[in-house]
């Protein structure tokens, strides 16, 4: 395994002589700010997580591993065709000299020749000249025999694993019992969960939720308690969008098991992370409206991506993120379309900023801060609803002393959005937050209010499908 600029480390194949060869990257070039952020609090938490669920993380190279070895035996197959229709056809395709150039018993002498050397170079032992420094903690583990090139690497690891044990087990017992007493906090206030009313569709929002497994679990117990039409994710599900946080989606995924659950995936997902959810039963949008029962939404991947392990983003495809809100308008345009999910706010501003927006609400996430409800009131007096979500994993930004992993509890408030669709309209007429604080308690917001129906011009509402003005419906006190 390649380590970049720490070292190497090596470990005796079950399978030898066939092994595998690992580099680590995605830490950029080799300046020293890219060498920084490999040893930043976020890489050691990174760490930390892929130690924490070995099995998982394994699962998901693997799987990983089985689609690329697929898509090789294909190519690989495809080639094969092609050498075979040549040769039946090399009658028609060549000079008489070369077809007498290319007898049977010449062509499997070449064969013969070069798979001699292809697996004669194979099963060669490699020469492993240079310093193999044991590690002794791991000596009666699976991973017995484990060596390093490395005298810092080699103390990284002793020390190191030590550390991410005890670490691990203190986080671990600190996440059961965060469940356990915010589980607790819930179940004293069901009376007041999130409920729509007569008329209404209730909508489940959240974002930037970070593979955090406590809140997680506890999103799927609160998802249970309220059954929402549908669950909406704006992105920035996992941290790295790496095959090794293959269990991250699995949970995530059974956060609803009724209710269709659509993603827009954000810069630290990745083309990995969507073929997880895909896999999953999760919808994955991709710049097409997708209809959820009575619910049409719209979305497209976050066309950055963060680097694994790095401060630094790639561009997957070429468009910026306002580019991409101006095609999502121009797509939501004369179409009707309930919800238009992005993931940073750049594309969301595009979008408010439009006139007359072609949607009744607008989510993104990415800054970890809550701002809103904003509303936007349209020329024929219905509304636009726009969100920016907090952080559904508790997510702080990593310090020296202080960082999150999808191992430890939240460390600033996890929220989890209820949004309230009239159904003759289609307008969203109230938001409710539904927030898990770090000290284990669930604070159930007031629904606020985001229009009203009342006050709608009647060809408005007649237009909307609404038929005549009513009053609007008394407002639930909450004790």
């Amino acid at each position: 395994m390649d380590l970049g600029p720490i070292g190497n480390a090596y470990l005796r194949s079950p399978a030898a002589p066939i092994g595998l060869h690992v580099a680590v990257g995605g830490v950029g070039g080799q300046s020293a700010e890219n060498l920084t952020t490999l040893f930043s609090d976020k890489t050691l938490a990174e760490y930390v997580g892929l130690y924490t669920e070995p099995g998982e993380a394994l699962a998901g190279v693997a799987e990983r591993l089985q689609i690329d070895a697929l898509v090789g035996a294909l190519q690989a197959e495809a080639v094969l065709l092609a050498l075979f229709v040549v040769w039946a056809l090399r009658h028609q395709l060549g000079s008489a000299w070369l077809v007498r150039q290319l007898s049977g018993r010449r062509l499997i002498a070449a064969s013969i020749a070069v798979n001699s050397l292809v697996v004669g170079s194979i099963l060669v032992p490699p020469d492993h000249n240079g310093t193999r420094i044991p590690i002794g903690i791991v000596q009666r583990t699976r991973f017995a025999g484990l060596a390093v090139d490395s005298v810092p690497l080699a103390a990284l690891l002793d020390r190191g694993i030590k550390g991410v044990r005890l670490l691990t087990e203190r986080q671990q017992s600190a996440v059961r019992t965060y469940i356990n007493e915010t589980t607790a906090s819930l179940s004293k206030q069901l009376t007041r969960l999130p409920r729509p009313r007569a008329g209404e569709t209730m909508i489940m929002g959240f974002s930037d939720l970070h593979c955090n497994r406590a809140t997680t679990e506890l999103i799927s117990r609160l998802e249970r308690a309220t059954s929402p039409a549908v669950v909406l994710s704006s992105g920035d599900d996992t941290v790295n969008g790496t095959a090794a946080e293959r269990g991250c989606i699995r949970r995530e995924s059974m956060i609803t098991e009724r209710a269709p659950f659509l993603v827009t995936t954000g810069n630290h997902d990745s083309d990995v992370t969507e073929a997880q959810m895909k896999s999953d039963g999760m919808v994955v949008l991709d710049g097409a409206i997708v209809e959820a029962g009575p619910i049409r939404v719209l979305s497209d991947d976050d066309p950055e991506h963060n680097i694994p392990f790095s401060v630094e983003r790639n561009h997957d495809r070429d468009e910026s993120e306002e580019q991409l809100a101006e095609r999502l308008v121009s797509l939501a345009r004369g179409r009707q379309v309930d919800v238009i999910m992005v993931h940073q706010p750049v594309g969301s501003q595009v979008i408010m900023n439009t006139p007359n927006p072609p949607a009744r609400l607008v989510l993104w996430g990415h800054y970890h801060a809550e701002q809103g409800p904003s509303v936007i009131t349209h020329e024929d007096g219905s509304w636009t609803v726009g969100m920016q979500q907090g952080t559904a994993g508790g997510v702080l930004e990593p310090t020296f002393t202080s960082f999150s992993t999808p191992f430890s509890p939240p460390l600033i408030s996890a929220d989890v959005y209820f949004y309230f669709r009239d159904d003759a309209t289609g307008l969203v007429t109230a938001v409710q937050p539904v927030r898990f604080q770090p000290d284990s308690r669930v604070v159930i917001e007031k629904r606020i209010p985001t229009g009203d129906l009342a006050k709608l011009p009647a060809e408005t509402r007649i237009r909307l499908g609404g038929g005549t003005p009513a009053p609007s419906p008394p407002a639930t006190p909450v004790r």
